[in-house]
């Protein structure tokens, strides 16, 4: 069920509900993350202009967050879902990351209690969009209001994996630096 009063589509379903309710309280957690991955410390800068930290090439970079429950952490640990359709036809995340709307996703696994984060990825989305890869599965959302599309990090170049946490279990690439939360 969908109210587009305002122009704003708000879905009337319980795991959407959840879903935002766990992103916004994870707010401050996810900007700590966002930034320990785009601000960095440089000496040389400060050491040559008084810049404590800089943000390289940095135009408007937006990010996709999706965080799950821990059960779905025990059953999907190395996937990662994507809103592939609605039976209303409205554009979902897959249609707005192709078109190139979004950049990175950051995408996570709370823990249980939902107090804390267990494991955390973020994927350059240009890299998913290049490398064109189909999803493993399809699967009806519950409620089912849409379909979600899951993808395999395995199956993804290497490249994709920005930064993830931690290093073992869930989301792993050799090669990439781990930065806890």
């Amino acid at each position: 069920m969908t109210d587009l009063s305002n122009g704003v589509m708000r879905l009337a379903s319980s795991g959407y509900e959840h879903d935002i309710r766990l992103e916004h309280k994870f707010a401050k957690q996810l900007k700590a993350i966002l930034g320990m991955q785009f601000f960095v410390q440089d000496s040389g800068e400060d050491w040559k202009r008084g810049t404590d930290f800089v943000v390289w090439g940095l135009s408007p970079t937006k990010v996709a967050c999706r965080l799950r429950t821990h059960d779905f952490f025990l059953k999907y640990p190395n996937d990662f879902t994507i809103r592939w359709s609605r039976p209303n036809g409205i554009e979902t995340e897959i249609h707005k990351i192709r078109k190139g709307l979004v950049d990175y996703l950051l995408y996570g696994f709370v823990d249980p209690a939902e107090t804390h984060l267990v494991s955390y990825f973020i994927g350059n989305l240009a890299v998913f969009r290049n490398a064109q890869v189909k999803p493993s599965a399809i699967r009806t959302n519950d409620p089912p209001d849409s379909q979600l599309a899951a993808y395999r990090l395995d199956q993804l170049p290497s490249e994709f994996i920005v930064k993830r946490w931690p290093d073992s279990g869930g989301y792993t690439r050799k090669g990439v630096d781990d930065a806890r939360p």
